[in-house]
């Protein structure tokens, strides 16, 4: 059974096909017909139905035709060289042809024109050249000595651009570019499918929007009338509860500045702190790990302090504290896990109790009244020790 191309008119696919099979000195007999879409699942042509079955997806297509006659060398000439043939096919592929759709099918009449699509489809364009171009500084072909169906696939691709869309102002500086192009386009096997070719004298464009302003106004009236409706129908966002407090004159972003104002803390922070403290519109509270007993792997012990810290981000504004890691030594466990943290208000701000891992912790206010309780705060924050234990880790929120 020969091979037979089935495909619609107008489809530029159908020249890559036609071309690999040139390349590989195969004969393939091409039909025209309406539709595809009994023999591939995308009704998407060309297909190509031979002895052994058939075959959708024009790159498919070419692959297939190159492997049937090997010493063409229409694939590459060795494992390596075939890599290269596709990667410049997948390149083309996912690069150079969704753009090429969106600029030059509005120009064809296949699909309605988008300005703004355009200038990004233009680019697109342009960059996608530059590179074939600096590839081309040092070669005759994409790939080897002889052209491939990688130069196959993008010269189909270009070819349309070429005579339709490329002003010669456009393409002026692809010298490399250009030459390849002109080289395939007058070489025997590629002319025997393609004909004469033709270059663009200057871009051909793509007629405007229908009733593009008229459609846009009724839009941006339709979205104010939408905006009013919703502004109406919004309703006002409540307070935050630490909103409703009575005011304070301690300002927490600025207690946190001073705090963090030399590294890794400013050692002189708390006997001016105390001073300025809040004692009625803040509070420290320690929280506690309930299952210490099963941190008995220090890095995951780390994790765990370090994943908590993470969580609380939530409570930025109205919270500062350090989660400490603590114990004899790093390689003696179990280890301790607890935490001081300053918060806005009478206990723990609301952002910090819908933190997951917070049931697992047992919560006590610390009367910072005393010196035991102003002590405490110290070293969890500035200290090496807690209650007799190394602080072998410490993470601060702020």
């Amino acid at each position: 059974m020969p091979l037979t191309l089935f495909s619609t008119a107008n489809n530029y696919s159908l020249y890559k096909c036609q071309l690999a099979a040139a390349l590989a000195g195969l004969e393939v007999k091409v039909e025209d017909v309406k539709t595809v879409h009994t023999m591939t699942p995308h009704n998407k042509g060309p297909v190509l139905q031979s002895a052994h079955g058939t075959i959708f997806g024009s790159n498919a297509i070419c692959r297939h035709l190159a492997r049937l006659s090997p010493a063409s060398c229409a694939y590459g000439d060795s494992i390596h060289a075939s890599a290269e043939v596709d990667q410049w096919i997948d390149y083309c592929l996912n690069e150079l042809e969704p753009a090429r759709g969106v600029w030059l099918f509005p120009v064809l009449g296949m699909m309605e024109n988008n300005p703004q699509a355009y200038k990004g489809a233009k680019k697109a364009v342009g960059s996608c050249l530059k590179n074939f171009n600096n590839h081309l500084a040092t070669r005759t072909y994409f790939v080897g000595n002889a052209p491939s169906i990688a130069d196959a696939v993008i010269f189909s691709a270009l070819l349309d651009m070429y005579s339709t869309i490329f002003a010669p102002k456009f393409v002026k500086n692809y010298h490399h570019l250009n030459r390849w192009f002109h080289t395939l386009a007058h070489n025997e096997v590629f002319a025997s499918v393609v004909g004469v070719v033709t270059i663009a004298e200057e871009e051909k464009k793509a007629p405007a929007p229908k009733k593009k302003k008229q459609q846009q106004k009724q839009q941006q009236k339709q979205q104010k009338k939408q905006e009013k409706q919703e502004k109406k129908a919004k309703p006002k966002k409540p307070k935050h509860p630490l909103e409703l407090l009575p005011p304070t004159q301690m300002n927490l972003d600025a207690t946190k500045k001073l705090f963090f104002s030399q590294q890794p803390f400013n050692t002189d922070f708390f006997p001016g702190f105390w001073s300025t403290f809040d004692y009625s519109g803040y509070n420290f509270t320690r929280i506690q790990y309930q299952y210490n007993e099963d941190n008995t792997v220090y890095w995951q012990t780390q994790n765990q302090v370090g994943m908590f810290v993470q969580r609380l981000d939530a409570a930025r504004k109205w919270a500062m504290g350090a989660m400490m890691l603590n114990g004899d030594s790093e390689e003696s466990g179990p280890w301790m896990v607890e935490g001081v943290f300053l918060t806005r208000g009478p206990a723990l701000a609301p952002e910090m109790l819908d933190v997951p891992d917070l049931e697992y912790y047992t919560q006590t206010l610390i009367d910072v009244n005393t010196d035991e309780g102003k002590a405490l705060v110290e070293a969890a924050f500035q200290g090496e020790s807690l209650d007799g234990r190394q602080i072998l880790d410490r993470r601060f929120f702020k």
